[in-house]
């Protein structure tokens, strides 16, 4: 019984060193790193100029993992509902094979030069190229959500106002519609299939091909209701 116990516990010494042969440490400092390199490589993806990513404070100062090659996965629900601060789950591999779970504190910055309001931009208006310039800005938190000069190009349509020193976003922002509010417009007043007269109104809605909208005649400062029949075309049945 005797010589049973002790080649038992010759075994479990033997198994405890050889799996401190087959473990390595791997410092904070070092996780920080492998944690800091992949969010910078995550953000590739939407061509920045630059970003920044820290790693804060971790309660350990050491990891014990099997012997190879450390990588790491931050699992996210998507970069563009990234927040500049929030803790991040980290899953560790070693030799591509699953090893552990942790979460990580990040603060990210992400600069890229995008739309930003020079001056006014009035809602329900195309957004002029004279009123914007481009800047570096960080735009963590709206890294799908930003406007280039392609953009502005289209002539885009402000759903909001925006101010000077405003990062113009896209859900702010349609595409121009066949008639813009407040736009001049010409309107067609038809009787059955005969085509009789067309004037110029004032758009007071926006809307596409086969949208109604009112129209405002100046001239009798009257009000009408017709169907957008192509770009600033209105055609009222009377």
């Amino acid at each position: 019984m005797k010589k049973l116990i002790k080649t038992l516990l010759i075994i479990t010494i033997l198994s405890g060193m050889a799996a401190q042969c087959f473990a390595q440490t791997l410092s904070a400092d070092q996780f920080k790193a492998l944690v800091a390199a992949q969010a910078k490589k995550d953000l590739q993806k939407f061509n920045l100029d630059d970003c920044e990513v820290t790693v804060g404070h971790l309660p350990v100062q050491s990891f014990t993992v099997p012997d190879g090659k450390v990588t790491v996965e931050i699992v996210s629900n998507g970069y563009q509902s990234l927040t500049p601060k929030e803790f991040k789950k980290v899953n560790i591999y070693v030799n591509k094979n699953y090893a552990r779970t942790y979460y990580v504190p990040l603060e990210t910055k992400a600069y890229k030069h995008v739309a930003v309001a020079k001056e006014v931009i009035q809602r329900d208006k195309i957004i002029p190229l004279q009123s914007v310039e481009f800047k570096r800005m960080d735009i963590m938190g709206n890294l799908n959500n930003t406007v280039s000069l392609e953009d502005i190009s289209r002539e885009l349509v402000a759903t909001k106002a925006f101010f000077p020193g405003n990062m113009i976003l896209k859900r702010y922002t349609m595409s121009k519609p066949d008639i813009v509010k407040n736009a001049m417009v010409t309107v067609n007043f038809r009787t059955g299939n005969a085509l009789n007269i067309a004037v110029e109104g004032i758009a007071l809605m926006q809307g596409n091909k086969g949208d109604t909208i009112q129209v405002k005649n100046k001239r009798f400062n009257k009000i009408y209701t017709g169907e957008v029949t192509g770009v600033n075309q209105v055609l009222v049945q009377i």
